[in-house]
């Protein structure tokens, strides 16, 4: 499984990574970014089974990422989380046109992650087998 995680953040790349690791993710299936232009080029060689990306980043922000990983992958719709604090309306809006449906909201809480990724998780793994 490769789980990728994009954040300009380290504290919420750690937040996320603990909470993968609480639900069974090996640190060997997890691969962090902090750029999105890397992200996205790692995907493109590699794959990716699940992805989480912040909205609002530097050089590459969340909706020209998500375009671009739907353009390589448009199965990963269902599986790729935007995570956000932005309370704006339009941010979420903007994410939906370009193929997102699945949102966390910064911070992010444990119970919520688990509820909504976990399933993913496991879903992933049993295709995977």
């Amino acid at each position: 499984m490769k789980i990728v995680i994009l954040d300009d953040s380290a504290t919420i790349r750690m937040i996320l990574e603990s909470f993968l690791e609480d639900i069974g993710v090996r640190d060997d299936e997890m691969f962090l970014f902090e750029n999105g232009h890397d992200a996205v080029e790692f995907i493109k060689e590699n794959g990716a089974d699940i992805i989480f990306t912040d909205i609002n980043m530097p050089n590459m922000d969340g909706y020209e990422f998500a375009s671009s990983v739907f353009k390589m992958q448009p199965n990963l719709k269902n599986s790729l989380f935007a995570i956000s604090g932005d309370e704006n309306r339009e941010s979420y809006q903007k994410m939906k046109k370009s193929g997102v449906h699945r949102f966390l909201r910064k911070p992010i809480n444990a119970e919520h992650f688990n509820h909504f990724v976990e399933p993913i998780v496991l879903k992933s793994r049993m295709m995977k087998r």
